[in-house]
């Protein structure tokens, strides 16, 4: 296992992707049906909707992300989500999984207001939330959320409805 596998990387880029391109992710995730998402504990936490990989095989965002972030190493993408959501109520921090797998997370801000509440936090080795990342329609992060533990940030201040588009990799 490379020490990139074993990294706390995170890593953001704004402007990601063209804007014909964001405005047609913004289309296509603001007419497709989302249901309840809950975590684990069954807390419910916003809406979302799969999409088969195979919806994204031939669409040049998957290389874009493998360029931008990955151009070394050999993840696999292995589901990818639209999210919508606007947790109000209190922080949820968690880390991802597939299965029993930890896994790394491409997360692409795609709809919402230019908010820091509607970004992302992450936890430190103390277990203290101790980075921000506001939202910005079009940032793109990177990270290991199979290792670092991250939380919308939505329940501490000014926050709207939030879509991202979510691309987990093994």
């Amino acid at each position: 296992m490379s020490n990139f596998k074993n990294s706390n990387l995170v890593r953001w880029v704004d402007d990601f992707l063209d804007k014909d391109s964001l405005e047609s992710l913004q289309k296509l995730m603001l007419n497709i049906s989302y249901s309840p998402a809950t975590n684990p504990t069954k807390a419910h936490y916003g809406h979302e909707h799969q999409f088969s990989l195979d919806h994204f095989k031939n669409d040049p965002l998957l290389k874009k992300i493998k360029e931008e972030f990955l151009p070394y190493e050999n993840l696999k993408p292995v589901e990818i989500r639209a999210h919508m959501r606007h947790n109000t109520e209190k922080l949820m921090p968690h880390r991802d999984a597939i299965g029993d797998k930890e896994c790394f997370s491409f997360l692409l801000y795609v709809k919402g207001n230019s908010l820091l509440y509607n970004g992302t936090g992450l936890y430190g080795h103390n277990n203290q939330l101790n980075t921000y990342i506001g939202f910005v329609e079009n940032r793109a992060i990177f990270f290991n959320a199979g290792k670092i533990f991250h939380t919308d940030l939505q329940s501490l201040g000014e926050s709207s409805p939030r879509y991202s588009l979510n691309v987990f990799y093994e």
